[in-house]
């Protein structure tokens, strides 16, 4: 993680440090799913909290459906609905995973609108989950969403708070 990065998390002023970052280009990245963003640090699992997957943030769903939050390709989706991978034609390649533990529950409470593979548009309906099972039977229902080449982005500046699906940001990427 750059300098940046942890001082744009901690929520330090950045401005101080980089050159020019008024320079770099910010894009927002709209919330897949509804809930209430957190920081990746509480994922109960390592290779998420230690940013092993990217830097990004964590959304404790508040709802049932998973959106696409721009126009991407469906890189991975299994047929458990753990894991979500999209990319962007820039590049940007975003990993969703919905809950810790749900390749247990193997597909089950998972409805799919689309496939690995597809060509999609923002706001397309990717998945139904079914949030109760989810709370009944996973370690945690947190949702980590990390950019997977977190290396190619200058920072990133999360959004801290209640969402819904494509109306709000979860965080922001400075390029």
């Amino acid at each position: 993680m750059s300098l940046f990065s942890k001082q744009i998390l901690s929520g330090s002023d950045p401005v101080h440090s980089v050159k020019n970052p008024e320079q770099s280009r910010k894009i927002a990245i709209p919330s897949p799913l509804n809930g209430r963003v957190k920081p990746l640090d509480s994922v109960p699992l390592k290779i998420f909290s230690q940013r092993l997957l990217g830097e990004g943030i964590a959304i404790e769903p508040s709802g049932y459906q998973l959106f696409t939050p721009f126009d991407c390709k469906i890189d991975l989706l299994p047929a458990t609905g753990e894991q979500i991978r999209l990319r962007a034609s820039n590049g940007l390649q975003l990993l969703i995973q919905l809950g810790i533990g749900t390749e247990r529950l193997m597909g089950e409470g998972f409805k799919f609108h689309v496939k690995e593979g597809d060509l999609v548009r923002k706001g397309e309906h990717i998945l139904d989950f079914d949030l109760r099972k989810m709370k009944a039977q996973l370690d945690s229902i947190l949702c980590p969403v990390t950019v997977l080449n977190s290396q190619k982005i200058k920072g990133i500046e999360p959004n801290f708070r209640q969402v819904l699906a494509l109306e709000d940001h979860i965080f922001y990427l400075h390029l």
